[in-house]
């Protein structure tokens, strides 16, 4: 058989393969494998003359199938997911941490000048743009931006110098 008459013969049955064995198998990827490996079976098995190809072939993938299927029975396949498996809440230490970080800022927050404090925590925790804290607090912008600044490096140096 030719190549382009393989590739022709291909074309035509993969669909048709693919849904007859989708029956049997849900995954995608065993189906595409399924079918994948019944050609190359076919093209490497032609010994003679085969009068019904497309029966052939659908015979090499049914038999594919019913075989992987008798496999995965044997040895069934731990199909979990690794990240169901993994505890999504932190480690003791890393809650430990967390709560040491939490309280240095807390106290950084307190020692803040308290125009600093405020354009902070406006921007920070209130989501406020720098216009909007430089009218709040009748300040211009350049000064609102400097004080939103000073307040995160100020929580920054606090935080370093614990190590954090």
């Amino acid at each position: 058989m030719q190549s382009n008459r393989l590739g022709t013969l291909y074309v035509s049955e993969k669909n048709r393969l693919s849904r007859m064995i989708a029956r049997i198998f849900s995954n995608r990827n065993d189906v595409e494998d399924i079918v994948h490996d019944a050609f190359i079976r076919f093209i490497t098995a032609r010994l003679g003359g085969i009068d019904q190809e497309k029966a052939y072939i659908a015979r090499i993938a049914q038999n594919l199938a019913i075989d992987a299927q008798r496999k995965a029975k044997k040895h069934p396949s731990a199909d979990i997911d690794l990240f169901e498996m993994i505890d999504p809440s932190p480690s003791p230490e890393q809650v430990v941490a967390d709560r040491q970080a939490l309280a240095i800022t807390l106290s950084a927050l307190e020692k803040l000048p308290g125009k600093t404090r405020r354009a902070f925590e406006m921007h920070r925790v209130g989501d406020m743009t720098i216009t909007q804290i430089a009218s709040e607090l009748g300040i211009s912008s350049s000064n609102a931006g400097r004080h939103v600044i000073d307040g995160y490096q100020l929580l920054r140096d606090a935080l370093r110098r614990h190590g954090l």
